[in-house]
């Protein structure tokens, strides 16, 4: 039996410290319209990809465009907060 040990790190980004502030808001600013779909998602019950409608409870592609959305929507809101540092601060690989 063989034990994988994974040494992967989060997804971070390294700026420079005059850009950080901008990035960290640019990347709030576009999380917006995905966390405003996927709660038009969950308070209607409904998801509308534009081809499609489907409702809760009919079948998966519901539960697959929830899951898009909220991805996009966790990466941006990810790279708004944690995932961005100062380029100062870089870790030694």
């Amino acid at each position: 039996m063989r034990v994988i040990i994974s040494t992967r790190t989060p997804l971070v980004v390294y700026l420079d410290k005059r850009y950080l502030l901008a990035f960290k808001i640019c990347m709030l600013l576009v999380s917006l319209p995905f966390l405003y779909d996927v709660f038009i998602i969950l308070s209607s019950g409904l998801a509308d990809s534009g081809e499609y409608v489907v409702k809760r409870g009919e079948g998966w592609g519901y539960y697959a465009y929830l899951f898009k959305k909220s991805a996009f929507a966790f990466l941006f809101v990810w790279l708004g907060t944690l995932g961005s540092k100062d380029k100062l601060n870089t870790p030694e690989s």
